[in-house]
């Protein structure tokens, strides 16, 4: 019973050290995400046009970012990359 416990503890606190990684990961995120949006203004200012590569992006960044946030909040257990593959 003791072996079930600290496996569970062990599982735990793993899920836990993952769960900082992706707090890191989710801050630089937020700072990437602002200095793309950035370029898209002024790129849009500039060409009258949305640059595709950045749009693109951004519908990956969404995807990651709602993994993170199931996973962070104990919605899910499914883990967003560094640990799945990116979609």
């Amino acid at each position: 019973m003791e072996e079930i416990v600290n496996a569970q503890r062990k599982s735990i606190l793993i899920r836990g050290l993952q769960m900082v990684v992706i707090g890191i990961i989710f801050n630089l995120g937020i700072t990437v995400l602002t200095f793309l949006a950035m370029v898209q203004f002024f790129w849009m200012l500039v060409t009258q046009s949305k640059n595709a590569f950045i749009a693109d992006l951004g519908m990956s960044l969404k995807t990651w970012f709602g993994t993170a946030i199931e996973f962070l909040l104990g919605t899910s257990d499914t883990r967003p990359f560094p640990w799945a593959k990116m979609e």
